[in-house]
């Protein structure tokens, strides 16, 4: 348990638990290491008593984590940041809406705000592509990605190919992968 030491947030935590607990049942209260009377007493205080006793520092209040919980968390925020990483990356460089709104549910006008917050200015109508040869090699790079995630493919792709857009990349993949 990770003692509480801010006054500030004792009383918080103190007033929390008196709401909390107060519907709580029996078991609940005794998990929570309070008995009833306890409770009746602590939701009697004025808030100026309240403020007192937070301030006692012979009152051990702590916070304990469950641990799966705070590490199932902990993987969410990873895998959130992960996505808008990758979001902004497809962004700067150069990704079609469509590919945005396919890939990451954002609208056409989102994207077009974020390119143009960051700079990422994109000329309209249709991209040219590079010469043949070269598109060859993109499509043998595309098919040699065996990642199931279309995000991670085209990140790697673009990895493979930084001087090109991601939209040219996506361009070239499909109009190889219609001819099959």
């Amino acid at each position: 348990m990770l003692p509480l030491l801010d006054a500030q947030v004792r009383l918080v935590l103190l007033n929390h638990v008196a709401v909390r607990l107060a519907e709580a049942q029996p078991h609940e209260l005794h998990a929570a290491g309070i008995e009833s009377e306890l409770l009746a007493r602590l939701r009697q205080l004025s808030a100026l008593d309240l403020n007192r006793l937070a301030a006692m520092r012979d009152l051990t209040i702590g916070v304990g984590f469950d641990a799966a919980g705070l590490k199932a968390g902990l993987r969410a925020v990873a895998l959130v940041n992960e996505a808008k990483a990758m979001e902004a990356y497809f962004i700067r460089n150069g990704a079609s809406w469509q590919m945005m709104s396919a890939l990451f549910k954002i609208r056409r006008k989102v994207t077009l705000k974020r390119r143009r917050d960051c700079g990422a200015w994109r000329p309209s109508g249709r991209l040219p592509l590079p010469d043949y040869a070269t598109r060859e090699r993109i499509f043998r790079a595309w098919r040699a990605i065996e990642d199931p995630n279309s995000r991670v493919r085209y990140y790697r792709l673009h990895q493979a190919f930084p001087q090109l857009s991601i939209a040219v990349l996506e361009t070239v993949a499909r109009e190889f992968e219609a001819d099959q």
